[in-house]
């Protein structure tokens, strides 16, 4: 079996282990949150869904990605941009979170959205410039476009 491919194995069963987990916590937030809708507090409960729910579980899995990759080289190029890759997606969670605030606690925010989608966009050129430069430094990293390739049965 060919480095990539082991590679991808282990990042996989890390990423249904990073699923897993992030399912249980997610419920966890959510049936949280429904307690508070139904004792009355409903700013409390869209605070728990909107702005808690989605930072927590995407902190997860972008905790399990990076520890999955920084076992496969021990390069310090590698590993000083698979930190900026975690950086970069922190940093967008930061940002999603800041802006899921203020558009929670002032209606009408309408120019947050379209931040949010230049932020999305700015997240995607990044991460893919970023997956380019690993996959310069170790020719047998696994990216993005190999990984969502395989998880469907199409690994090259």
């Amino acid at each position: 079996m060919s480095e990539t491919k082991q590679r991808f194995n282990h990042m996989y069963a890390s990423a249904k282990r990073s699923t897993r987990l992030a399912i249980q916590v997610g419920l966890l937030f959510v049936f949280s949150g429904a307690l508070f809708y139904w004792n009355g507090y409903q700013r409390l409960a869209e605070m728990t869904w909107f702005i808690i729910l989605f930072p927590v579980t995407a902190c997860i899995k972008l905790v399990f990605r990076t520890n999955a990759l920084l076992t496969f080289n021990e390069s310090v190029r590698y590993r000083r941009l698979v930190w900026y890759e975690f950086a970069l997606g922190f940093g967008m969670i930061v940002l999603f979170t800041l802006l899921s605030m203020m558009i929670l606690f002032r209606e009408g925010y309408a120019s947050g959205l379209l931040l949010a989608c230049s932020l999305v966009l700015f997240g995607i050129v990044a991460s893919t410039s970023l997956d380019r430069k690993l996959k310069q430094i170790d020719a047998s990293h696994v990216t993005h476009r190999l990984y969502s390739r395989g998880k469907v049965g199409h690994f090259d």
